[in-house]
């Protein structure tokens, strides 16, 4: 994947957690463990009359315009976007710096328009902003409240219906 549309103008972490975050994400310590990581994760799978294309296009559309700040998420970068496999990967951060990462994957329906796998997982106890979280996080397994995972699912959905209806008026 490329970051083919630079930083998202919404990202304003500290220095030291976009340094960590790359990695933190890369190495997903809390996603080790079977039936921990269930903990720690949320999938979901929509449905869209939009072409895999266009719906890719959509979200980013949506991404660059939000202005987030929610008790689920307050901040985010588009981090990796590969426009031939229609997928993204989308940094969230919490107030705390605390780092969770979203992967969106957009393919041909089977009848017609598309379909999305969206999944969100926390990527360790320590926030980024932590000197060597990354190094912490292997090493110390957390409980993450699955609801927060959900609903910043449903908030990006939500993106990309409003955005859609915005196309289309």
């Amino acid at each position: 994947m490329s970051n083919l549309h630079g930083p998202s103008p919404v990202m304003a972490c500290c220095f030291l957690s976009s340094l960590q975050a790359p990695v933190q994400a890369a190495i997903r310590p809390a996603m080790w463990l079977p039936g921990i990581r269930n903990l720690h994760s949320h999938k979901e799978t929509w449905q869209s009359e939009a072409t895999a294309p266009d719906s890719l296009k959509s979200l980013l559309s949506a991404l660059e315009k939000v202005k987030v700040d929610s008790p689920y998420w307050r901040k985010h970068k588009v981090n990796k976007v590969d426009e031939e496999r229609y997928r993204v990967q989308i940094f969230t951060y919490t107030r705390a710096e605390w780092l969770d990462v979203v992967d969106i994957e957009f393919r041909p329906g089977q009848t017609e328009g598309s379909e999305a796998e969206a999944a969100s997982f926390s990527s360790g106890l320590f926030p980024t902003l932590v000197p060597l979280c990354f190094v912490l996080n292997t090493v110390i397994l957390h409980v993450y409240h699955i609801r927060i995972l959900t609903c910043r699912l449903e908030c990006i959905y939500r993106l990309i219906i409003i955005q859609k209806s915005r196309l289309v008026s």
